[in-house]
């Protein structure tokens, strides 16, 4: 489930269509419920955004989806600390790093916050140039909570950055989110 609307502005977004959150469409709680149902049949959902902690009504969202799916979980870049604590709620938690946004800090100002959430990982995007900062920060966490995403729009820039970040991740005992959506579907909207 992909919500309208997110003041966070990251240089390389590949979802910036969800900025604005005039562009989205608003309904009743009920209907979204009932909309997202028709998709058949799951015991997982996934929010993402935009910014879902910067959506008007996304705890009455969130408390409506931890009683209706076996695991619910919820993508942000932590721009606020985590508005709910339930056994069936994950969190991945995406701070962002200083050359991506002006706000890097804010998605940093939580972390222990979002640390304290024993089923919150951090899920740091890493582009070029960036890999030195990434490590940086990302030893401030939980060695085991971390891992690191390569920034591509391509599948050879995907495949390069995914060979040279997995290899900090096994110096660092971190894991590795290849992004297996663009390998499979290109950037595309809607997979």
């Amino acid at each position: 489930m992909r919500l309208q609307g997110c003041g966070v502005g990251c240089s390389w977004c590949d979802s910036k269509y969800t900025w604005d959150p005039d562009k989205g469409r608003e309904a009743p709680l009920p209907a979204i419920l009932d909309e997202l149902f028709t998709h058949g049949p799951t015991d997982l959902l996934v929010i993402t955004g935009g910014e879902p902690l910067e959506v008007r009504g996304f705890e009455e969202l969130l408390e409506a989806a931890c009683r209706s799916w076996t695991r619910v979980e919820v993508e942000t870049s932590g721009v606020s600390s985590p508005p709910a604590s339930v056994g069936n709620l994950f969190w991945n938690w995406s701070p962002k790093l200083p050359r991506v946004t002006p706000r890097w800090d804010d998605t940093w100002g939580a972390a222990a916050a979002w640390m304290a959430e024993p089923r919150t990982i951090a899920k740091i995007v890493v582009g070029e140039g960036d890999e030195a900062e990434a490590i940086r920060l990302a030893r401030t966490l939980p060695r085991d909570r971390v891992w690191l995403m390569p920034e591509a729009m391509t599948e050879g820039d995907l495949k390069a950055r995914s060979v040279e970040l997995a290899e900090v991740c096994k110096r660092e005992g971190w894991r590795l989110s290849p992004r297996l959506h663009l390998w499979l579907w290109g950037v595309r909207r809607g997979v």
